[in-house]
């Protein structure tokens, strides 16, 4: 069943080992990072597990490759070994799209489309399964199906590009170069399993496209480093206005417009919240002064009101007026609350002793609003 493998292919299957033990650590890191931000119930964070499923079958396929041609001797077994390799290689653009053919995506791609490629993607497949050789023309043909469904994969991440914005536009641009290199690691990684080369120029192409997947990795590593929470596409659109008010004395503390339009749906959110701040000053001491349970979310006529509670001092009261109630929005309002208590510390814990400057004091937070909206 074993055989005692030459020096040349036992180079060559532990330079392999090298982008395998990366891969499965970039796999774990992907995982951890989604787990990471499981919490925020962010749709979209599943764009990891995406990327993270992807890797582990393109490091795995072509090691079960490698295993049968470099250590099985009997004919039956290397066959299934060799095809099972074969199968799984193939299968990392089918794992990639099982996350990105969900709802949360629709914005962006055409659904149905990527479903269609997705199982045209399985015949290839099939075909390892089924047919005699994979010499055969019939398997080389169907490898097309893969090569268009990770067409559509890069389509997919050049329109997450275009559509994401500050850092989070920064990281998919590094997924977007390390799966176009790692996908060419696949097609080196099929010229080599097909053998179609003179040996030496065959070696030559293996450790190329293990080079090339060293390198695609790396990239890899560098995009899900940090990686911050990733918003609904529409959260910006769906921003109208910001208040912190101090329900102790039912005054504001800081306010400001969230959408390009500001002036007219300033004016807008005048008339339905009985002019602006001072109608929400008043919603304010109606939910502080009941005896119910602390309210999260208001509605009111065609906008929403979100609702985020002070930690320290707990006499603050963060406010969002949006149209839709989307996860991203309840996450930028607790980041807002994290950076304004944390930035006004000190000022925020003797409130009473600068009633009369408290606007011009905050209106520094612009500065932070910049950075938590990622204008800048």
């Amino acid at each position: 069943m074993f055989m005692q493998i030459e020096y040349g292919k036992e180079l060559q299957f532990l330079a392999y080992l090298v982008p395998v033990i990366m891969g499965i650590q970039l796999t774990i890191y992907f995982y951890y990072q989604y787990k990471k931000l499981e919490d925020e119930e962010l749709p979209l964070n599943k764009v990891l597990l995406a990327f993270g499923s992807f890797i582990l079958f393109i490091v795995f396929g072509p090691l079960f490759i490698q295993i049968a041609r470099n250590f099985i001797v009997d004919e039956k077994i290397y066959e299934i070994i060799y095809r099972f390799g074969w199968a799984l290689a193939f299968f990392s653009s089918i794992a990639f799209s099982s996350f990105i053919v969900r709802e949360d995506f629709s914005l962006i791609i055409n659904i149905k489309f990527a479903k269609i490629l997705a199982i045209l993607n399985f015949i290839p497949i099939l075909c390892v399964i089924i047919l005699p050789s994979l010499r055969s023309p019939i398997f080389i043909g169907s490898i097309l199906f893969v090569v268009l469904n990770g067409l559509y994969i890069i389509r997919f991440q050049v329109i997450l590009v275009q559509k994401s914005v500050g850092k989070i536009r920064r990281k998919i641009k590094f997924f977007l170069i390390g799966t176009i290199i790692s996908l060419f690691a696949l097609v080196f990684a099929t010229i080599v399993g097909l053998q179609i080369l003179p040996p030496i120029i065959n070696e030559l192409v293996y450790f190329i496209g293990i080079f090339d997947l060293l390198i695609g990795f790396i990239i890899m590593y560098l995009a899900v480093y940090n990686f911050p929470p990733f918003y609904e596409f529409e959260w910006r659109e769906n921003l109208f206005k910001l208040f912190i008010i101090n329900h102790q004395n039912y005054k504001t503390l800081y306010s400001l417009d969230l959408n390009q339009d500001s002036h007219f749906i300033s004016e807008d959110i005048d008339r339905v919240f009985s002019k602006g701040i001072s109608g929400i000053e008043k919603i304010i001491a109606l939910i502080t002064n009941s005896k119910t349970e602390k309210i999260n979310k208001i509605q009111q006529d065609e906008y929403l009101i979100l609702f985020e509670y002070g930690l320290n001092p707990s006499s603050l009261i963060y406010i969002f007026i949006i149209k839709e109630d989307l996860f991203s929005s309840i996450h930028l309002l607790r980041s807002v609350r994290m950076h304004f208590e944390s930035f006004f510390k000190e000022i925020l814990l003797n409130l009473d002793d600068i009633d009369e400057i408290q606007k011009q004091l905050f209106l520094s937070f612009n500065k932070m609003m910049d950075i938590i909206l990622q204008k800048g």
